[in-house]
């Protein structure tokens, strides 16, 4: 067991047990050899757009991956928002900008950060209770939509600047590793320990979750920063880990989860790659669909493909999905039909179809893809 200089509940130090993470940190550095996601081009080419999705995602926001892109274009200039979605989507974008400028994480440039993520989406009441940097009153964490079941509360508001102050100090020390993968550890720590200080009213999930991408692009640890995709398709397992690790002052089941989650994501990217080099250009569209395919575990067709979508995106007819989701991917023969079902469809009455990706694009290394179960 290895303390780290953290402190839970007032008198606990937040505790690790490596030895548990041992063969999954193994396994994510034989997988990050020859694989071309260790550069800042690959952190510029999937930061925004997927990763806007899927910070806010986690936060209950199912936007659009279209329409995301569509609001940053369109607000780009004039920065201007016309609602919260909006106004959260540009908030995330400029606060990735933001962090790719390796700023050093200390409190003024946190502040700087919290107040981008948070422009124009705090309440009357979160800004009239607001210090110069942290909150001045309580706060009520609701993981439950049960009236009975009592909300947690963050911190106590007046130690939260000696929390900030040694959550900082954590960050800046000691960061020579001997590997990626203890870096994205170390980042997965800051995420936790924010979010059990839970320093705002308001914004912390996305705070917490940006600084650690903000801990990863200083660092140069590139792969990682996609690692909110995979808490998305497992929400209540993140948030029960973050509520056991406040609990019982041990972090090593959060880190697991962490460390498969984005093992899981790491290998459907390197896929997507894969398949675009061997084809053409894909949209960002045409690789989160491609992303949802690969996340399925059995009995893919038109209408359980929509069902997965729907659960992650905005409401959509099922013959908008199969226009604009499938059918560019089977005009490029990314996609292939292999039968039908004996149920119809809906808006031509034709039988469902089912489908898969074509496999001569798949590259199903063994010792790549060890977690993803392709059919």
């Amino acid at each position: 067991m290895q303390d780290i200089e953290l402190v839970i509940n007032q008198i606990n130090k937040l505790h690790i047990y490596n030895e548990v993470l041992n063969e999954i940190k193994d396994e994510l550095e034989d997988f990050l050899k020859n694989t071309n996601m260790d550069t800042i081009e690959f952190a510029n080419s999937v930061m925004f757009n997927e990763e806007i999705k899927a910070n806010n995602l986690i936060e209950g926001y199912a936007d659009d991956i279209e329409s995301i892109d569509d609001i940053v274009k369109t607000n780009l200039k004039n920065q201007t928002a016309k609602n919260n979605k909006e106004q959260r989507i540009l908030n995330l974008y400029n606060g990735y900008k933001y962090i790719l400028k390796n700023p050093q994480i200390d409190k003024a440039n946190l502040k700087k950060l919290y107040y981008i993520l948070s422009k124009n989406l705090l309440s009357d009441y979160d800004l009239s209770h607001m210090g110069e940097y942290y909150r001045n009153e309580p706060v009520y964490i609701f993981y439950s939509d049960s009236p009975y079941v009592e909300p947690d509360q963050g911190i106590n508001f007046n130690e939260i600047d000696n929390y900030m102050n040694n959550l900082f100090e954590y960050i800046n020390h000691n960061n020579k590793f001997d590997t990626k993968t203890d870096f994205y550890i170390k980042s997965q720590i800051i995420h936790f320990y924010f979010v059990y200080i839970h320093p705002y009213f308001d914004v912390n999930g996305r705070t917490s979750r940006t600084i650690s991408m903000w801990y990863l692009l200083n660092n140069e640890i590139y792969p990682y920063i996609i690692f909110n995709r995979g808490i998305n398709f497992s929400k209540n397992i993140y948030y029960k880990n973050i509520r056991n690790t406040i609990k019982y002052s041990d972090i090593t089941i959060f880190l697991k989860y962490m460390l498969e989650t984005v093992k899981v994501e790491l290998e459907k990217e390197y896929l997507i790659i894969n398949i675009e080099s061997l084809t053409q250009k894909l949209s960002d569209l045409e690789k989160q669909t491609l992303n949802y395919i690969l996340s399925m575990k059995s009995d893919i067709n038109l209408k359980t493909f929509s069902a997965f979508y729907r659960r992650f995106n905005e409401l959509k007819k099922l013959k908008e999905i199969n226009q604009s989701l499938l059918e560019p991917l089977f005009d490029k023969k990314i996609l292939l039909k292999t039968g039908y079902t004996s149920s119809k469809i809906s808006y031509n009455g034709e039988n469902n179809f089912k489908f898969e990706i074509n496999r001569n694009y798949l590259d199903n290394d063994p010792k790549k893809i060890k977690r993803l179960k392709l059919q």
